[in-house]
């Protein structure tokens, strides 16, 4: 009998899972049915799941129609130089919280994690002062360089680093390997896991971002693709072209999907591992 209700909850569970990934899944699926409908077919009703005909040339018109190619450069350099920031001082900063003592360590530490509590819309304004002060405005350094930090990122680092053993590093240090060294030789190799989901983290914040663009730049040639999208929106906001929109939405959609297949592996090789030890 006991066998039986741990069977039932065990099923009635999947289905619980199942019907939240559809009902998650669905608002995507739509977004991509309607760049392949017809536009007579977008609010068609009942909703038309699977269009009559594919219409591929929606995604060519909405490439062709604005200048997407630039703004999908943009976002993927923005995001590049983001990722790039926030690993190199995340990494530094966390190697330092995990391993090294110094005064005030936990201190600091605290005065970081409580920085997470303070919205970023708060500092906006005195960092769009500063950067105009520096003359970073529609510029990609005032696109990148605040945000080139992230107190999550050093908190996740931080508590992977000190669980990873510590003779190792020890025996590295006997033969004469300097910190830094340790670090790329010693520790960044075993945090392939933890370095994967930075990214994924990292990567997908960055490609998101709207406020922050559309209030430092007024320069097309500085659009990311989210403000491309919002252009593109306010143009034909007397007639929406739905399907070319859903189009260029899907395609913004891509290079995070793609992130998160490539990394994915490495995620769950880092938990089976981390399983094995334990």
């Amino acid at each position: 009998m006991a066998t039986f209700k741990k069977a039932c909850f065990g099923s009635s569970l999947y289905i619980f899972i199942i019907a939240g990934a559809i009902f998650t899944l669905m608002p995507f699926i739509w977004m991509i049915s309607t760049s392949l409908k017809s536009p007579n077919e977008v609010f068609s009703l009942p909703i038309q799941w699977i269009p009559n005909e594919l219409r591929f040339d929606n995604y060519t018109r909405a490439i062709s129609a604005y200048p997407f190619a630039g703004f999908f450069s943009n976002s993927f350099l923005v995001s590049a130089g983001i990722i790039v920031g926030q690993l190199t001082t995340s990494i530094l900063a966390a190697y330092a919280f995990a391993r090294m003592e110094f005064r005030g360590r936990n201190f600091l530490f605290g005065l970081l994690l409580a920085g997470m509590m303070i919205p970023e819309q708060t500092i906006m304004i005195p960092v769009i002062q500063l950067l105009g002060k520096l003359g970073w405005m529609n510029s990609f350094l005032g696109l990148i360089i605040p945000f080139t930090w992230s107190a999550l990122i050093v908190f996740l680092f931080r508590q992977y680093f000190a669980g990873l053993p510590v003779e190792v590093e020890e025996a590295a240090k006997m033969d004469g390997l300097r910190t830094i060294g340790i670090i790329f030789f010693i520790v960044l190799p075993m945090s392939r896991g933890i370095i994967s989901t930075a990214v994924i983290l990292i990567f997908t914040y960055a490609w998101n971002q709207y406020l922050w663009p559309l209030l430092i730049t007024n320069k097309e040639s500085y659009y990311t693709v989210q403000l491309g999208l919002s252009y593109f929106k306010e143009e034909n906001a007397i007639q929406m072209d739905w399907t070319a929109l859903m189009a260029g939405t899907t395609l913004s959609i891509m290079p995070m999907i793609t992130i998160f297949i490539i990394f994915q592996k490495q995620i769950i090789n880092s938990i089976a591992f981390s399983g094995s030890k334990e």
